[in-house]
């Protein structure tokens, strides 16, 4: 019996779904991609420095990749456990890391090499989406983290 005049130091869980962290990450990853962009948009001034250009693009590329990665845990994470719930922000999330990947693709020329070779990346793609695909199903994932 809990002493009635005693602290209670326990926390006190919901019984709701609980907020998925790895949704939260790709939604600030997407929005820091996004920022780099337009950081990296503001160089375009008198203070134009294109290493800097390109620097700045290159990051955001990487961090809309991480962000993306981190959409689509979230979303097997929530398939996984039901408790879990990513909502809104593992799809803006991916919705921002998608828009600053495009912009930044955009801006160094990457996308013209993507539309000059798509039946290469194309044929990527379904290779990596396949692979992907074998991954989650077989469920190595939580065989590798036991």
């Amino acid at each position: 019996m809990p002493d009635p005049g005693g602290d209670d130091n326990r926390t006190h869980r919901s019984e709701g779904p609980t907020l998925n962290a790895t949704a939260l990450r790709s939604t600030k990853a997407g929005l820091l991609a996004l920022g780099i962009v337009s950081f990296a948009l503001a160089t375009f001034g008198p203070w134009f420095n294109l290493l800097l250009g390109y620097a700045l693009m290159v990051a955001s590329i990487a961090v809309a990749v991480v962000g993306l990665w981190w959409a689509d845990r979230s979303a097997h994470e929530t398939k996984r456990a039901r408790g879990l719930t990513n909502g809104i922000y593992a799809k803006s999330g991916a919705a921002l890391s998608v828009v600053a990947l495009m912009l930044s693709t955009y801006y160094t020329g990457l996308l013209l090499l993507i539309l000059v070779f798509w039946p290469l990346w194309f044929v990527a793609l379904l290779l990596t989406w396949a692979f992907h695909r074998a991954w989650v199903e077989s469920n190595v994932g939580s065989e590798v983290r036991a």
